[in-house]
């Protein structure tokens, strides 16, 4: 690109406008004033070579954006942006911003996608027919804006807007450039606050239900005003009278009233004259302005709204069809049972008594939403056996304040059975040592309503090899059974008596599985597992967050190792710790077992994702005197992991941390202290440190362990940061790409294993190793494939310089990684 300065053509101007909450003005200022003007022309060329370099993970990028099909002699919108200014937080500046880019009228949105300077031309993408500028846009965007900032409690906000055009000139005719960039500055001003709160409700029964449930009002003194927040808590108090009987009560029913000065302030349809008295009113208010809040009941013009209804009949259909086929003649069979339940089937598909214990509306009972919803979730959502529910409710035709219940239920398909060929990047398997792609073959079969219950059962058989250079290195089959019981068979846990928690996907859990393993030439690995614990997820839609839990309180692996004379010789007798890392043994957790806890949370941009982990074998069986001189395995182990996310338009920035760290602790000495190899850490791969081949990282700064061969220790710390950017669109392929950094390391507790392998607190920074990186995603909507490259910048186990940075650097000596999907 050239930058050159042309006389001004004759009549251009640039504008400034400054816009307000409620009036604007236009500013032009001539060009004739000034002798000269930047302008900018483009040229661009493309070769082989820059692909090439591109491919050998050339980071250096900048955007470049090329209209295409853009107005003749007219302005168009090239680039806006929305600048947010005021007392408030990075984050919620820059969630704020986001909101406001939505409020933009359409013409004034360009969507553009970041490349590349050195890309190929049909892989670029820029701003395709951006649409004609006009300055009524601006005006209807900023209309629409103060309009969001009133409805969250910014009642005073100001917004100047500025425009200008830029002229590209170019020697062919039809391509001169007029590139309008529009700018908004925001300046939120002053946030309303709730002062007080209260109730007055005509009707005295829902007056006392309001007041004795205060304790759950939404709205807090002191607490940020928004009118989403008031519409959740009129929301919140038409499901409490729901609870409570009232079903025909509606949110047309209840209102909310603001206090007269404050809600004519927070009205976006008065003129500034109108404001600026109702302001002078608020003088001692300016600095702190405050909100008050009353909930008020319209008239009642429909008496039925104030009436509490009971349950009356329950009529179920278990297995109706979805499509009804009428040429078939179905028989109808109708069985009664206590508490007015009756219950019409087809066929003999499911358990009577399943059925009516997973209704939770019940008969003569005062009407519950919170039942009616619970009931219609299990049957959609939580039991596998139908696709489809719904739930009708009738008032009764012979007694008042009645509703009779209708349940449709409509079955699945019972069972299932899926064949997958996949192409797997082996990184999960801890008996493979090499950087190889393999391949996968399983078979899955799948039974939605055993026992006439719902309980889902899954047997899955599957066979895989590893390619290495004798061809096939490893070859590897697993046999697995799950079942699934669609409750807990245990105490629900206690939060879910929160209204503003949902408890979903509750399961008991039972999985019996068993593999071999065969490594070529080394060793094979037979295990037997069994394991018996609970999956639930506590949902908080309001927040958009969610906690998963998963407790094996019975958790039983048995593992046999048979080794061949290569492997005995060339690595378990020159380093024997490895014979004993090796080695056959059972583990046994019973109690704590196995524990997972999960927590993933979106709030605009961000995204959170903490998840933490423990495991224990022997706490409690290592006290038999039996299982403790056997092949008992005894130690405790657990990580913590955690990754947020920057989500942009067409950019997104990574952040990732990792640390975990476990101990064996049996009495006897050398190998018993550290972690079996199947439950130790590792490091290398595409899913951790990239710059290293799988579990080739470690450990610490000894240069010598294993002699080349898989590296597993008992502590482990890393850290990733990755900026993802779209490339552009190939084929319907997303084409995307990264720059990133890995930085972390393993170690044991103690350097039995060789010098410098042990874990310090005070030294274990001196320790991180460090690469860097670029790579290629090919994005396929339903899976994404990674093709990384990465250097190693700060190696800790190089054996002449350490700690030195970029030792030896050479753009040659890379590591590729192969990766299916995100690790994080």
């Amino acid at each position: 690109m050239h930058d050159k300065l042309y006389p001004p053509p004759p009549g251009s101007q640039y504008y400034f406008r400054n816009s307000h909450g409620d009036n604007s003005f236009l500013e032009p200022m001539n060009l004739s004033n000034l002798a000269m003007y930047k302008c900018r022309q483009v040229t661009a060329s493309f070769s082989i070579c820059d692909l090439a370099w591109y491919m050998v993970g050339l980071s250096l990028f900048t955007a470049c954006i090329a209209p295409k099909d853009f107005p003749t002699n007219k302005p168009f919108v090239y680039k806006t942006e929305i600048k947010v200014s005021g007392d408030l937080s990075k984050d919620q500046k820059e969630d704020l911003t986001v909101r406001l880019n939505n409020q933009l009228d359409d013409s004034l949105r360009v969507r553009t996608v970041t490349g590349l300077t050195y890309i190929p031309p049909f892989l670029r993408q820029g701003l395709s027919h951006p649409p004609v500028f006009d300055t009524a846009n601006l005006t209807r965007s900023v209309g629409f804006m103060i309009d969001l900032l009133n409805s969250i409690g910014y009642y005073a906000p100001t917004i100047r807007d500025t425009f200008q055009v830029d002229t590209i000139w170019h020697n062919k005719p039809g391509k001169t450039q007029m590139r309008t960039t529009v700018k908004f500055n925001v300046n939120v001003g002053k946030k309303l606050k709730f002062d007080s709160i209260g109730f007055a409700l005509s009707t005295p029964s829902l007056q006392t239900i309001a007041f004795n449930n205060k304790n759950q009002s939404l709205l807090k003194k002191n607490d940020p005003y928004s009118k989403q927040i008031v519409a959740a808590e009129l929301d919140r108090l038409v499901d409490l009278f729901r609870n409570n009987g009232y079903y025909r009560i509606s949110r047309d029913d209840i209102y909310a009233e603001s206090d007269t000065v404050v809600a004519a302030l927070i009205d976006p349809t008065l003129d500034p004259i109108q404001q600026a008295q109702f302001l002078e009113l608020l003088k001692r208010k300016r600095e702190k302005p405050t909100v008050n809040i009353v909930i008020k009941q319209r008239p009642i013009e429909d008496s039925d709204k104030i009436r509490k209804y009971y349950v009356g009949k329950i009529t179920v259909f278990p297995d109706l069809p979805v499509i009804e086929d009428t040429s078939v003649v179905y028989r109808n069979d109708t069985l009664n049972y206590p508490g007015e339940i009756t219950i019409i089937s087809r066929s003999d598909r499911f358990n009577d008594q399943f059925l009516i214990h997973n209704i939770f509306l019940q008969n003569g009972k005062q009407y519950r939403l919170d039942a009616y919803n619970r009931t219609l979730t299990r049957f959609n959502n939580q039991l596998g056996a139908w696709s489809q529910a719904a739930i009708d409710l009738n008032e009764s035709d012979s007694v008042d304040s009645v509703l009779d219940v209708t349940i449709r239920l409509y079955p699945t398909l019972k069972q299932t059975a899926r064949l997958n060929l996949e192409g797997s990047y082996n990184t999960n398997d801890i008996l493979t040592g090499t950087n190889l792609f393999g391949t996968d073959l399983s078979l899955t079969f799948q039974n939605k309503n055993a026992f006439k219950r719902s309980i889902q059962t899954t047997t899955a058989i599957s066979s895989g090899v590893e390619f290495g250079e004798d061809f096939i290195q490893t070859t590897q089959t697993s046999l697995s059974h799950t079942i699934y019981f669609p409750r807990l068979n245990a105490p629900e846990p206690f939060a879910v008596k929160n209204r503003l928690w949902q408890l979903s996907n509750t399961h008991t859990v039972i999985n019996l599985s068993a593999s071999y393993t065969d490594r070529r030439d080394l060793f094979t690995f037979r295990s037997i597992d069994a394991s018996y614990g609970y999956e639930w997820t506590i949902l908080n839609k309001q927040k958009n967050l969610s906690h998963s839990f998963l407790w094996r309180p019975i958790n039983i692996e048995y593992g046999i190792f048979s080794y061949t004379h290569l492997f005995d010789t060339g690595y378990l007798q020159k380093y024997p710790t490895l014979k004993e890392a090796f080695r056959t043994g059972l583990v046994v957790g019973l109690g704590f077992g196995q524990v997972v806890y999960t927590l993933v949370q979106q709030h605009g941009i961000h995204t959170n994702h903490f998840r933490v982990s423990a495991e224990e074998s022997g706490t409690l069986t290592g006290l038999v005197n039996a299982f403790a001189q056997g092949d008992l395995l005894r130690f405790i182990k657990g990580d913590i992991d955690y990754w947020h996310h920057f989500d942009y338009r067409n950019t997104e920035l990574a952040l990732h941390t990792y640390a975990g760290a476990g101990r064996a602790y049996s009495n006897g000495k050398g190998a018993d202290q550290l972690l079996p190899f199947y439950k130790a850490f590792w490091g290398g791969g595409p899913n951790s440190m990239r710059g290293w081949a799988v579990r080739q990282l470690g450990l610490g700064t000894d240069t010598s362990t294993f002699g080349g061969f898989d590296k597993f220790g008992d502590v482990q710390v890393e850290g990733n940061v990755e900026y993802r950017f779209l490339l552009g669109t190939l084929f319907s392929v997303k084409l995307k790409s990264a720059i990133y950094t890995d930085f972390g390391n393993i170690w044991e507790w103690t350097d039995i294993l060789g010098a410098g392998s042990n874990f310090e607190l005070s030294k274990f920074y001196n320790d991180l190793a460090v690469d860097v990186g670029t790579g290629l995603r090919m994005d396929f909507d339903h899976f994404l494939i990674r093709f990384d490259w990465a250097y190693k910048v700060r190696d800790p186990q190089s054996k002449l310089y350490p700690n030195r940075w970029f030792y030896d650097f050479d753009l040659r000596n890379g590591q590729f990684q192969l990766g299916i999907g995100y690790p994080w």
